[in-house]
């Protein structure tokens, strides 16, 4: 968990989680907006970064969407760049180059967060990073020490940690998370005041959106 406040919920805390895939292009397109909510609410808020597993398998992820090879999946990867004005490359999915599971992806952002909030969350946005601007291998062992490194974690330890009953357990907990809130779409932001009403924000990329809904629920805490 990422906090960006002390952990005392009183009326003046807005708790939020958010809800990705280090797999999902929206996501990546939503790093500004979320980024600009949480500076925002600097010292105001909790924040929860949740993994909620895109894909497992990956033949069964293209096969859902009536495609057999990842090559077929760039087309939709090119429609979200459009769309955002964010500069997303397809390059990871035209090369078959990218994971067989994101849940694996995922595992390694649980372990490094475990390990640091921190320097976990910035190691989920430099893995964004390098797959949807340099078209790496994410999954690939040369990449993940790489982005350990540029994020500030230890390599072994976190390659140790990702082995370990509570990561996923960690994980395990996310996936509950999101089917308790009723998640369908990444990115989901779910925000809670100390009163317990609840926004839920799926799919729209808006910081401006994000904030107001935040403003209100502390105004009516």
């Amino acid at each position: 968990m990422s906090v960006d406040s002390p952990i005392e919920f009183s009326r003046e805390y807005l708790h939020a989680q958010w809800f990705t895939d280090p797999m999902c292009s929206w996501s990546f397109a939503a790093e500004d907006s979320i980024n600009a909510f949480r500076r925002h609410f600097s010292g105001r808020l909790i924040f929860q970064n949740r993994m909620f597993v895109l894909y497992r398998e990956l033949s069964g992820f293209l096969g859902a969407h009536g495609m057999t090879s990842p090559s077929e999946f760039a087309s939709r990867i090119e429609k979200v760049a459009k769309a955002t004005g964010k500069k997303i490359e397809s390059t990871a999915w035209s090369n078959n180059t990218v994971p067989e599971s994101s849940e694996q992806c995922c595992l390694w952002i649980k372990a490094a967060q475990l390990l640091d909030a921190e320097k976990g969350d910035l190691f989920l946005s430099e893995m964004r990073k390098t797959l949807f601007l340099e078209g790496k291998d994410i999954s690939s062992e040369r990449v993940i020490e790489d982005l350990a490194k540029s994020s500030g974690l230890e390599v072994q330890t976190l390659r140790l940690g990702l082995f370990s009953q509570k990561v996923r357990s960690v994980l395990e907990e996310d996936q509950k998370a999101a089917e308790d809130e009723k998640v369908t779409a990444r990115p989901t932001l779910v925000l809670r005041n100390s009163g317990g009403d609840r926004v839920f924000i799926g799919g729209l990329l808006d910081s401006e959106l994000y904030i107001h809904a935040g403003e209100v629920l502390l105004r009516e805490a």
